[in-house]
């Protein structure tokens, strides 16, 4: 029972996480513990461990009477975040450098190969952009490296919403994983990590404009 009780906490987390990082849980939105008993046939203890845990990882917000809500960030709080995302990708992709076996790199060819043929369709470069970097993560042989950069963008993809809409941003991002790509299979640290700063800094200038909507948004200073 106890095995059976972890697996339905566990698939009720991955759903909520799932729900979130698409969008479709949008920050400040309630998640009300009646209505996840119902959805998932069970009792209200495992869907409020998955609460718990994923109040652990930042991504939801718990209050007394106020129940579950997702996380709301500030403008502060997103920079800050996206500064430590920076950093812990650019680890990624040096100790993929050096650690990630023959079939993945050859992978990760065909991966950013394939990739060249959305680079006229946001949503569709959108998802291939994940699996490329995940891959990256996977690469890196450090399963808490990999959760701590999924957590992050995580919590940071609602704010970024596609990060791709920015004119010509596309093809310059395909040019980047070029050059990430190139580094990882060649077995160069150094140039792995930097090209990898280089894609995300970029990236995070386009990224910087959406903050400043925030804090105009949300009357911050």
């Amino acid at each position: 029972m106890a095995v059976q009780k972890l697996n339905r906490t566990g698939e009720i987390a991955s759903w909520i996480r799932s729900e979130i990082d698409s969008g479709a849980l949008a920050p400040g939105m309630r998640l009300e513990e009646r209505q996840l008993s119902e959805m998932f046939q069970v009792s209200k203890t495992p869907v409020r461990e998955a609460l718990i845990q994923l109040a652990s990882r930042g991504l939801v917000d718990l209050r007394q009477r106020r129940g579950a809500t997702v996380a709301i960030m500030s403008a502060e709080q997103v920079v800050a975040m996206f500064e430590v995302m920076t950093e812990l990708e650019c680890m990624a992709a040096r100790l993929a450098a050096t650690r990630m076996p023959l079939e993945q790199r050859q992978q990760l060819m065909t991966i950013h190969a394939r990739s060249e043929t959305f680079l006229d369709h946001q949503q569709d470069y959108d998802v291939i952009n994940t699996e490329l970097h995940e891959l990256i993560y996977r690469g890196a042989c450090n399963a808490y490296l990999e959760g701590s950069i999924k957590d992050a963008r995580a919590r940071l993809r609602v704010y970024r919403r596609y990060p791709f809409q920015k004119p010509g941003r596309i093809k310059q991002s395909y040019r980047d994983h070029d050059a990430i790509v190139t580094a990882i299979v060649n077995g160069n640290t150094e140039a792995a990590s930097l090209s990898m700063h280089d894609h995300l800094t970029t990236g995070g200038r386009v990224f910087a404009d959406l903050v400043a909507q925030m804090r105009s948004a949300n009357g911050s200073t």
